[in-house]
């Protein structure tokens, strides 16, 4: 799969949270007990695990690709490498930093149903964008 294909389910699923927001608020609202329960401390938890993860792999991958640069005797041969792995750790972070101004701002905007199902929705998309940046 290719950043494009992200992309387009990014973009589907945006359309999806946006329209169950507007026709159905009840699925993904605070009405569904996942959801209330899991758009909290819950979700910053999950996505927390994600990024201590990813970060320690990300280093463990930078001092691997220093052993065989070391070995083959050449420098900067994995310039385009490292700079993927650490552009999807900054996104990572990034996704975090996100979460948590929706984790921080639901209580407060979420006052109608359908403000909730947007909220819940952004939890879910961020998920999903987190999955995507650990596949590619």
């Amino acid at each position: 799969m290719t950043n494009t294909i992200s992309y387009c389910i990014l973009l589907c699923l945006s359309a999806i949270v946006v329209v169950l927001a507007a026709a159905a608020p009840n699925v993904i609202g605070d009405k569904n007990t996942f959801f209330a329960a899991f758009v909290n401390h819950e979700l910053l938890n999950v996505l927390g695990v994600i990024v201590a993860i990813t970060v320690a792999s990300a280093a463990q991958l930078h001092l691997t690709l220093n052993g065989i640069e070391e070995r083959m005797g050449q420098s900067n041969s994995f310039i385009s490498t490292r700079a993927g792995i650490r552009s999807s750790v900054y996104g990572l972070i990034w996704l975090f930093l996100l979460a948590l101004l929706v984790v921080i701002l639901k209580p407060v905007i979420a006052l109608e149903n359908w403000s909730q199902t947007l909220a819940n929705g952004a939890a879910v998309v961020i998920i999903v964008w987190n999955v995507l940046v650990l596949i590619f």
